[in-house]
């Protein structure tokens, strides 16, 4: 008998064998530096991981892995699955109050003699006879799963949710844009599920932001330990861009050429680290830089690969994410007003105005 914790892919089963086979061993490579020391191996259509289940919290923050059970190991024997799910029926009636049961198998082992539905008959039998409890399919107060693999049986009695999606790194890297908002961190997180390494760029113009955005990122450690972090100045660059609106009695325009200074910047960086795109919290018609006609703007002559995956999303869609991969609290944790922000920033901003003014910020900027 083994503690174990048992791990199931998800969308990685779908993929064909190539892609399955590197999906899966780009998993296990993670999962040994999350659990140093362990044995860790693929067993056709689930990952083992040989330890306590001290840690197992870990694996629900790992993309790729769409459940996981702290289970127990042992052999094919039927008479010793049935004792070992009597014996965990006992522990577990030791700690709560249990009056019905569920029994699940699962035979993945396909050689295996005995079928899901006899395992599940014998199996159950022997609990209600050791312990009087009443069979429930529906609402049981214990569910005891089993798995039957081609090197032994896992029992377990919880099915803990994972992030699911494809692992990190998969699909190469991305920058993405980070404030300290509810915004940003989630659309890095849909990417990142999707299998994109992330390097998160923060544009520093308030240290209460600047604290929350390193805070961010620290939470993202727990997805993927080679997440990175870089901090961009932001004041001066804002101040010299305000003055030279003012000048052109167009201060409306200052989120929008402010937004396309930080996409220049972060493609730049994109660029050197070879990235291959930028990633923003935009969703449509969110904030006055989020407009259609300003979005265009803010990427005009961009020649580089800019992922919005929360576009189509609105806030309260936004926020439920927000807090189910806990950024939510982080983000909401201090509030401060863009001191740039001016009072009627402009909604549809006018291209052929746009161009001008872009032509004069840049020779003044040097941008």
């Amino acid at each position: 008998m083994e503690r174990t914790i048992l791990c199931r892919f998800g969308e990685i089963g779908t993929k064909g064998r190539k892609a399955q086979n590197s999906m899966k061993r780009r998993l296990k490579e993670q999962i040994e530096k999350l659990f140093i020391g362990s044995k860790v191996e693929v067993i056709g259509g689930r990952l083992v991981i040989y330890t306590d289940w001290s840690n197992a919290q870990k694996i629900s923050y790992l993309p790729g892995i769409v459940s996981f059970s702290p289970a127990i190991k042992i052999s094919h024997d039927l008479n010793e699955i049935e004792n070992t799910a009597v014996q965990l029926a006992r522990d577990k009636q030791a700690e709560r109050e249990i009056k019905s049961f569920a029994v699940r198998v699962k035979r993945l082992y396909l050689e295996y003699p005995v079928k899901s539905p006899d395992v599940e008959r014998v199996v159950g039998g022997a609990i209600k006879d050791a312990i009087n409890l009443n069979v429930d399919l529906k609402q049981p107060d214990l569910f005891i799963g089993i798995e039957i693999l081609h090197n032994g049986t896992y029992l377990y009695t919880d099915k803990l949710r994972g992030v699911g999606g494809l692992p990190v790194g998969e699909q190469g890297s991305v920058v993405s844009l980070l404030s300290g908002g509810i915004d940003s961190p989630v659309a890095a997180f849909l990417m990142l599920k999707r299998g994109a390494r992330i390097t998160f760029v923060h544009f520093a113009t308030d240290k209460g932001e600047e604290e929350k955005a390193r805070k961010l990122y620290e939470h993202f450690l727990l997805f993927d330990h080679k997440t990175k972090f870089i901090l961009v100045p932001h004041n001066e660059y804002l101040d010299d861009l305000r003055k030279i609106l003012k000048k052109c009695d167009k201060e409306r325009y200052i989120c929008v050429f402010c937004k396309r200074r930080i996409l220049r910047v972060a493609v730049n960086i994109a660029k050197k680290i070879k990235a291959e795109g930028v990633v923003t919290g935009d969703s449509l018609g969110q904030v006055a830089s989020q407009t259609l006609r300003n979005i265009h703007i803010i990427q005009k002559d961009i020649d580089f690969p800019i992922y919005r995956p929360l576009i189509g999303l609105d806030k309260l869609e936004i926020e439920k994410i927000a807090s189910d991969i806990g950024t939510y609290d982080i983000s909401v944790s201090t509030s401060s007003q863009c001191q740039f922000v001016p009072k009627y920033p402009i909604i549809k901003g006018d291209e052929e105005e746009a161009e001008k003014l872009s032509a004069i910020i840049d020779k003044k900027t040097g941008a």
